[in-house]
């Protein structure tokens, strides 16, 4: 009967080292052809460089209500305050949007740059996978952006992240000056329209008041109190007079006191207009940064990658445990075998 030592192998540590020292030419020849295989393949990786902009997004409050408008709270949400978790998420579904991808591959000729050729069937596929390898966007947990670009040419990772950043700004102006266009357009006609119409009412109520009445209240209530006087002095010819006014006062008095109330009605309703139209006006024309640049991309001096040294100790060991767990089996193997 065999002693279990002599069938089967106790791997403990002393007996894995005596092992590891019986096999220890083969590990080191698998282990050098690694190590030198490894640094060819290193050598034969373009390096890339890496270009980072670090961004807060703005608070979304528009510049009229936080800086014009009457109503409006500046101190709970003004434009120089940092923008919440909600304006970051924004800022990350247009950072994808298609506008600031191919504003990228124009300026930059992707294509060529990539080497990809521009007749092949497949080729914006090819240059999408290669974008989204080389370009990337987060969000940090303090609630800022950070747009990574990775490139061949440092000068054009940093070119592509301080473009994409300032792109971001622009994106979003276009997208809320199409929305102002149409809001300014609205409250102009309705404000310009009223205007009209309230020149229309004073001109009635002037026209009234040629006629001699020009304030109902105070007329009616003096008419009243000196036709009774003359009535009550038997003053016929002043009582007479007295009459037709009061009759005229009574014909026109409902015109213009309805006018009166009315134009009162309008005037305030032109006011609240003609801050809406200052407003809209304002954001119309405003171009203020949507973001607050806290890093812009500089030229990296040092590639980020491939990092060789961790390439060639990665490579090395792992075949060299790959090697040694082989030769393990091997030995066991031959151990069973009768």
């Amino acid at each position: 009967m065999k002693k279990p030592a002599e069938t089967d192998l106790n791997f403990n540590t002393t007996n894995l080292l005596f092992f590891m020292y019986s096999k220890r030419k083969p590990l080191i020849i698998v282990s050098i052809i690694a190590l030198i295989v490894s640094v060819l393949v290193s050598l034969l990786i373009t390096p890339r460089f890496r270009s980072t902009v670090i961004l807060f997004p703005a608070s979304s409050t528009s510049v009229s209500k936080a800086l014009i408008s009457t109503s409006g709270s500046y101190g709970e949400k003004g434009v120089l305050q940092f923008g919440e978790e909600e304006e970051t998420e924004k800022l990350l579904q247009i950072l994808y949007s298609d506008e600031i991808r191919d504003f990228l591959i124009s300026k930059y000729n992707l294509f060529d740059h990539y080497d990809i050729d521009p007749e092949s069937k497949y080729r914006y596929t090819q240059l999408f996978n290669i974008m989204k390898n080389n370009i990337s966007f987060r969000k940090t947990e303090y609630m800022s952006v950070e747009i990574e670009v990775l490139d061949t040419d440092p000068e054009i990772a940093a070119g592509m992240g301080n473009d994409i950043a300032a792109m971001l700004d622009s994106t979003i102006n276009r997208m809320r000056k199409r929305r102002a266009i149409e809001a300014y357009q609205i409250v102009k006609k309705e404000y310009l329209t009223l205007q009209v119409e309230i020149k229309e009412l004073e001109d009635s109520l002037k026209q009234i008041g040629e006629m001699g009445i020009y304030d109902y209240e105070a007329q009616s209530a003096g008419l009243n109190e000196t036709y009774l006087k003359a009535v009550l002095e038997e003053n016929t010819f002043v009582a007479e007079k007295l009459e037709e006014q009061i009759k005229k006062l009574g014909e026109y008095g409902g015109a213009y006191l309805f006018l009166k109330e009315f134009l009162e009605n309008e005037s305030a309703r032109l006011s609240n207009l003609k801050e809406k139209f200052v407003q809209t006006k304002v954001d119309l024309e405003q171009n203020l940064p949507h973001t607050f640049i806290v890093n812009e991309a500089k030229v990296s001096e040092k590639k980020a990658y491939p990092r060789r040294t961790l390439i060639v100790i990665t490579s090395t060991m792992s075949a060299f445990l790959l090697t040694f767990l082989l030769l393990i089996a091997a030995e066991s193997v031959l151990r069973e075998q009768p």
